[in-house]
């Protein structure tokens, strides 16, 4: 038995402005003609305009009858699909049967499947890690905020005096500085106050009493007479 095209479309379904939906596609094959599978239109014109062949075809009580070959041809860009001469912006394949029904499992069409994008999460109130370490940890690590250093409040400077700065770091305790030593003043002597005239008199008498006492002769001792 010939073959009679690369592809056999056995059902149809058109939408509201006459425009093929959905169609059951078969292959003829040595074995004979396959199950059938959907297909949509786009598919069957892209077919017919790379050299691949398509016919409709009717089914019987136990075998296939065929039908006529399938054309395609474009106006303003969209591709129509009929088995007639007309160029007209509908898609005819005759009196085709419907569709009955549609094994989802073989179903070319499928549309693929949504992936939601995940919504952004908000930005944490600690922090957030770059993009790629972000993946790379199952959670999110916590920023440790950075430590407060307190600076010291200034002492009060010492009522004894204060060290410079480098001494002070060095020393644990602050040093009391020693007082200078207080230098005492020489105190003057008084001055000789000038003797008056009643005191040069009496000194004077005082003066010759001591030579009178001076020049008086000492007692000659007197031998003692023997008995």
């Amino acid at each position: 038995m010939d073959k009679w095209a690369d592809y056999l479309i056995s059902e149809v379904n058109y939408d509201s402005k006459h425009l093929i939906s959905v169609a059951i596609r078969h292959q003829d094959t040595d074995k004979g003609i396959t199950k059938g599978t959907p297909v949509d239109r786009l598919t069957i014109s892209s077919d017919i305009k790379n050299g691949l062949s398509y016919i409709t075809i009717y089914s019987g009580k136990n075998s296939w009858k065929k039908g006529h070959p399938i054309h395609t041809f474009s106006i303003k860009g969209e591709p129509f699909l009929r088995i007639d001469g007309n160029k007209v912006e509908l898609d005819s394949l005759g009196d085709l049967p419907v569709v009955t029904s549609i094994d989802l499992d073989e179903l070319d069409l499928a549309p693929e499947p949504v992936t939601e994008e995940p919504e952004p999460t908000p930005p944490s109130p600690r922090g957030s890690l770059p993009k790629e370490s972000a993946e790379e940890l199952p959670q999110e690590l916590d920023l440790a905020p950075e430590p407060v250093t307190e600076e010291p409040e200034p002492t009060p400077p010492s009522p004894r005096g204060s060290l410079p700065k480098e001494s002070a770091e060095e020393l644990p305790q602050e040093l009391d500085l020693a007082p200078e030593p207080v230098t005492e003043e020489p105190i003057s002597e008084p001055e000789e106050e000038e003797a008056t005239p009643e005191q040069l008199a009496r000194l004077e008498q005082l003066e010759k009493q001591i030579q009178e006492l001076e020049s008086k002769p000492e007692p000659e001792e007197e031998e003692a007479t023997p008995e």
